[in-house]
């Protein structure tokens, strides 16, 4: 099989997941069997359809990227330079980040966090795209009409997903979809990016909603969606597409239509019986959630001491004094005094005692343990662990700390929020509406004094900036969408955007360019 493609994608793969190949060389393989004939057999096209939520997932909560959006948006904190987050979050001596832009340059290690969404989430649409060109143009029928559909919708759902996450993370990419050739590709700027999406999630949505059909568990490892939920996750993607697609306080103000928002997320994953979007991790065999692996255990990464001070204001200082911050006693009870409920933390500093109280937390962990090295910046301190996740609920490796058991990717209280957010930002602002949203959070999970219409535009506005920051916590890199959008959200010198991968630039010969540091722009001018 000859391949020649200019971009650098991940090439056709038969078998769950994806294989990756250099697409700026042109191999000749005689073992290989030939790509059009593959993909006429209708259990390999099968595989490959399934295989694209695979590598979307792989995607979305890898932590060569997710870790550093996430620690730049001062949500997580690590001193680890694993996925090269010490380089890319700590701070100047000044507290601004103007020595650090992303290395966009071929000879830096560090350039893996800027080409991970690229490879996959083109992996992902390349993929996507076969599969549509399979069963629309060479009319494949996999094992039946019904069966059929499952692919194509699934395949339209991820194509539309792949895009997405383009248009979130890059100032430019190519859109791609069975039509295209790809011999003949030209850049599109982020917000055409953006649109294209829409357009693919809106087919998604209409082909699931005129197909009726139940996922296979494998597809997921263990999770089967109907046609219905695939729609209201493909309509909650499309609200964050939205949402979270500006790159300053400024585009936030101009660029996002909140009319559609609010019409996604009211179809989206919180309407009807609501659900999460889950993946179950094996222990990190073939399927991870890489970035929970990783924040929800204590020993490796804790929330931002700037989150930790929302939670607590009267007991958790931010930034991290010296000698830490003493058990809270926050009246949230995702919170509360720490301890979870548990008699002990198992780590990999050994085993931390904690007693049992009445007023223990459910997404958070107190420790006194000052895990980082404060050579490395004490700003990366916190005593304060994430471990909503963690189903073991004790560090030990049979929960998320060790890569395995389910977790969301995408919740249904992100579209509740995102719902809200639309409902406070629309033109004639529902704030009815955005205070029963944010109190599905606030006060059922969080227990807290509910928000209501009395509190105003402003007023529920900081409430529910409150909710994102505790709840987008773990999903993929929302909060770094999130806190981009919100005046003074980053460090000054934080890069708002991802650049053109360095070896695409290189494959099509154009100049090295980057975001992010003193030298350089935020992001991209709005297209």
């Amino acid at each position: 099989m000859r391949i020649t493609l200019p971009t650098r994608w991940l090439c056709l793969a038969v078998v769950l997941g994806a294989v990756a190949c250099n697409a700026d060389l042109n191999v000749v393989n005689p073992n290989a069997p030939d790509a059009r004939r593959a993909l006429s057999d209708p259990a390999a096209l099968e595989a490959v359809a399934g295989g694209t939520l695979h590598t979307w997932f792989t995607g979305y909560e890898g932590n060569m990227a997710v870790g550093p959006l996430s620690t730049i948006a001062d949500a997580y904190s690590s001193s680890w330079n694993n996925f090269f987050m010490l380089y890319i979050n700590s701070q100047d001596a000044d507290g601004t980040r103007n020595t650090r832009p992303w290395k966009n340059d071929p000879g830096s290690q560090e350039r893996a966090q800027i080409e991970w969404f690229w490879t996959k989430y083109y992996g992902v649409a390349s993929s996507a795209s076969d599969v549509l060109k399979a069963i629309r143009n060479d009319k494949v029928v996999i094992n039946n009409a019904a069966d059929t559909k499952r692919s194509e919708t699934i395949a339209q759902f991820m194509l539309g997903a792949a895009l997405s996450g383009i248009s979130m993370n890059y100032d430019r990419g190519y859109i791609i979809d069975e039509t295209v050739d790809v011999t003949q590709l030209k850049y599109s700027n982020r917000k055409q990016v953006r649109d294209a999406a829409i357009a693919k999630l809106d087919a998604a949505i209409a082909l699931a909603g005129a197909n009726a059909f139940t996922t296979p568990a494998a597809w997921t490892n263990g999770r089967s969606y109907s046609n219905v939920q695939i729609a209201q996750i493909a309509n909650t993607m499309a609200a964050m597409t939205l949402a979270y697609y500006p790159r300053d306080a400024t585009e936030y103000a101009t660029e996002v239509d909140w009319s559609k928002v609010a019409s996604y997320a009211s179809k989206g994953m919180s309407t009807g019986t609501p659900f999460d979007f889950v993946f179950i991790g094996d222990g990190c065999n073939q399927w991870c959630h890489e970035v929970l692996l990783w924040f929800n255990a204590i020993d490796t990464g804790v929330i931002h001491t700037r989150v930790a001070h929302l939670l607590d204001p009267a007991t958790q200082q931010d930034p991290y004094p010296a000698g830490g911050n003493p058990q809270p006693n926050s009246p949230d009870l995702r919170l509360g005094d720490g301890t979870f409920g548990d008699a002990s933390i198992v780590s990999g500093f050994g085993t931390i005692p904690v007693t049992a109280t009445s007023h223990p937390g459910t997404d958070f962990s107190y420790s006194t343990y000052e895990i980082f090295s404060s050579s490395r910046g004490q700003y990366h301190q916190s005593n304060i662990g994430h471990i909503r996740y963690d189903l073991s609920r004790n560090q030990d490796p049979t929960g998320i700390y060790g890569g395995y058991g389910p977790a969301p990717v995408i919740s249904a209280n992100q579209n509740d929020l995102l719902w809200a957010e639309a409902a406070l930002q629309s033109a004639a602002p529902d704030l009815n509406l955005a205070s029963t949203l944010i109190n599905k959070t606030r006060v059922t999970r969080g227990g807290l004094s509910p928000a209501s219409a009395a509190d105003g535009q402003a007023g529920l506005t900081t409430k529910l900036m409150y909710e994102e920051d505790v709840e987008l916590l773990g999903l993929g890199a929302s909060p770094f969408y999130y806190r981009r959008r919100v005046a003074g959200g980053l460090r000054p010198g934080t890069p708002h955007e991802m650049p053109v991968p360095a070896k695409e630039l290189g494959v099509r010969g154009e100049a090295l360019y980057t975001y992010g540091g003193a030298s350089n722009p935020p992001n991209s001018t709005k297209p």
